[in-house]
């Protein structure tokens, strides 16, 4: 796509044009030319090796690393045009690293963007308990602590309350979960995807695990190295339609397990099922392939029933609907 002039349709929160960075010296780019569009409200993640350039295409978006050339539009604006320090205050940022000032109390660091837009005293105090409430810590509890008080999954939660604040269309987050324990990590994660369920913030992530990617993103950018991008596609397009060679070795073994975990009961075509008989082993929708098999083989039966809007609409699916689907990712067209 050549560099345009005209703004995205209304549905793309982010456009990047053309968008390509290299620094002085280097014969190589750091980010060859990428044009990309990310619609409002969509979860993407960035994925790829070391020095593949995810990181940098995601602090071109606030302009933390100016573009060597091409545009970037973020709700209908030429960011590249525009003030940035006044860019940043209106984009969430979460780190790895969490960031947050140890000499002020987790309410003057979720409040800080507020008050630099000048919002009152009440204002950002009542903004500062609703994120607390949103993200899982008790005000009265929490409100009054430093960071060194903080455990690092509850020091993440307070990045993530920071970085909406102010309320901003889009977050960009740059490997966020990246120094937790893997246990607190898979609880973050969740609670994530949940909290996005009900803000539904445009969101750009950067991550090196591609599990992790998979699981949270709506589309995946797998970079490769020379900064290429290999695929921007689904979770499950990637798992079953891989780009190239490349795209395939990075996603490794395991990918008929990865879409078990993926792929939800509802999404099933009802014509590979069977109107449901007798009372078997009874499932909701939002259940994953994975979840519901887990159950099947603990119970030891072969087939499950998934729920309708009536009894008349409820279907049978047996062991090997659900594995062939798995197989192949298939889903209703």
């Amino acid at each position: 796509m050549s560099e345009t002039t005209t703004p995205p349709p209304a549905d793309v929160m982010i456009r990047l044009d053309t968008v390509h960075k290299r620094y002085s010296g280097q014969s190589g780019d750091a980010v060859a030319p990428l044009s990309m569009d990310i619609r409002a409200g969509e979860f993407v993640v960035f994925v790829g090796p070391s020095g593949c350039g995810k990181t940098t295409t995601l602090r071109m978006i606030n302009r933390m690393v100016e573009p060597s050339g091409g545009r970037i539009w973020i709700d209908g604006k030429d960011v590249t045009k525009v003030d940035v320090d006044d860019l940043r205050r209106h984009i969430g940022y979460v780190i790895q690293q969490v960031g947050l000032i140890p000499h002020m109390t987790v309410a003057a660091n979720i409040g800080l963007v507020p008050r630099l837009l000048g919002w009152d005293k009440a204002r950002t105090e009542s903004r500062v308990d609703e994120l607390l409430d949103l993200v899982g810590l008790e005000p009265a509890q929490f409100r009054t602590r430093y960071p060194k008080q903080l455990s690092g999954g509850q020091q993440q939660r307070i990045g993530v309350a920071r970085a909406l604040a102010a309320d901003p269309p889009v977050m960009l987050m740059d490997e966020p979960f990246g120094a937790i324990d893997p246990i607190t990590r898979g609880r973050l994660q969740e609670e994530f995807l949940d909290l996005q369920r009900r803000i539904r913030k445009t969101i750009v992530f950067v991550t090196h695990d591609i599990d992790e990617a998979l699981k949270l993103g709506d589309r995946v950018a797998v970079f490769s190295e020379g900064s290429r991008l290999a695929q921007f596609a689904s979770p499950l397009e990637i798992l079953t339609n891989p780009a190239d060679d490349y795209v395939r070795s990075f996603v490794g073994s395991g990918a008929a397990i990865r879409r078990l975990a993926l792929l939800r009961v509802g999404d099933l075509d009802s014509a590979d099922a069977e109107p449901a008989a007798g009372n078997g082993l009874r499932v909701s929708a939002d259940e994953t392939l994975y979840s519901v098999l887990e159950r099947m083989l603990q119970d030891g039966v072969d087939s499950a029933v998934v729920s309708g809007e009536s009894t008349a609409d409820d279907r049978t699916f047996t062991l090997r609907d659900l594995l062939s689907a798995g197989s192949a990712g298939k889903v209703r067209p």
